[in-house]
């Protein structure tokens, strides 16, 4: 339903036997026993090309075992340990290069090496997943890049978490071949058709929608007699058109939606309704698409049929009621000039009849 907001996604923590197995938290006595050293160097660009300080640098007591062996391994270790170049190294002291923010969950990401199995993705929340599945990558950890996947899909799927849907879209869309992308973006699709009603119109989740996705939402929406929902619908198209309107393909797609029969069929006697009806106005003017139409492929077929129910409406509203100043100001000012004066020529008409 409008409106609906979840409850927020449960924060799981780990238990007092799950805490105990962390060692390498034990670095600041001498009761830890650790044999292999693991030193973070953080950048501040994404490329790491700059270069890292020693401010920035951070050293981590770890176990061989903890790192390179049992389920949850990491492949970059395991190789490491078993080359010549850990064999030669008599610091045992390993250095990598993360990028600041990726550095700053390095500790959650031993947390979860250490942690027991069944617990071990309780370490994930939404501020470290992103950073969780960088380290998963990098240190070859597939079953991190799982837990972190099934996180994500608990959060959209169980929780409809709208509030978190901006960030998954906006990180999965950079490389939709990613194989994380194919199988968190769908899902995503579903739950925003699901909870379109709980989308508002100013959301930065609706503005970072891309266009393709947004279509595939709009095609999974269920469409129904509800005056509050095909406002909301209407609105949530033209708000999103809006921001899109240079686009051909999400334009004509747009309008394409807009002639399914229900769509317009709102209370022409609201000042809600004609304010979406004028916002539809002045995207077809920014088009250049205010008739008369000579096109006879599809898509300016459906153009002008989207053209013929503003009109309508333009007219019913103006019939049905009179409206403000400022609203009549608003209608002249953004309905096309042959709309008005056939509607102030009904009213005209009307007003004549006995």
């Amino acid at each position: 339903p409008r409106g609906y907001r979840p409850d927020a996604s449960p924060i799981n923590e780990l238990s007092e036997d799950s805490k105990a197995l962390l060692f390498w938290r034990d670095e600041e006595n001498d009761k830890c026993f650790s044999d292999w050293k693991i030193k973070v160097e953080a950048h501040k660009s994404d490329d790491g090309k700059d270069d890292c300080s020693e401010e920035s640098a951070a050293i981590y007591n770890v176990h061989r075992f903890a790192i390179a062996l049992g389920l949850k391994k990491s492949g970059y270790f395991e190789a490491l340990l078993q080359s010549d170049c850990y064999r030669e190294n008599s610091d045992c002291v390993s250095t990598v290069k993360l990028p600041e923010k990726v550095a700053k969950q390095f500790p959650d990401f031993l947390d979860y090496l250490y942690a027991q199995p069944l617990e071990s993705n309780f370490v994930i929340n939404f501020e470290n997943w992103e950073s969780m599945k960088y380290l998963a990558d990098y240190f070859l950890v597939p079953r991190l890049t799982e837990a972190v996947a099934e996180f994500i899909e608990e959060d959209i799927m169980n929780y409809f978490n709208l509030d978190h849907m901006e960030k998954y879209i906006s990180v999965f869309h950079r490389d939709i071949s990613d194989d994380m992308s194919r199988r968190i973006l769908p899902q995503a699709v579903r739950v925003c058709a699901q909870m379109f009603l709980s989308i508002e119109i100013d959301s930065p989740l609706l503005m970072s929608i891309p266009p393709a996705m947004f279509r595939a939402i709009m095609r999974g929406l269920s469409w129904d007699d509800n005056q509050e929902t095909l406002l909301h619908t209407c609105s949530l198209l033209a708000a999103y058109l809006e921001r899109n309107v240079e686009d051909r393909v999400v334009f004509d797609f747009c309008c394409d939606v807009s002639i399914e029969p229900k769509l317009f069929c709102l209370d022409v006697r609201e000042d809600a309704t004609i304010e979406v009806v004028l916002t539809w106005y002045r995207l077809m003017a920014k088009r250049e698409l205010n008739g008369p139409f000579e096109y006879a492929d599809l898509c300016h077929r459906n153009i002008e049929l989207v053209f013929i129910n503003l009109a309508d409406i333009t007219c019913e509203y103006l019939r049905s009621k009179t409206p403000s100043i400022e609203m009549m100001e608003k209608i002249v000012r953004d309905a096309p000039n042959d709309v008005v004066a056939k509607a102030v020529r009904l009213s005209l008409d009307e007003a004549r009849r006995p």
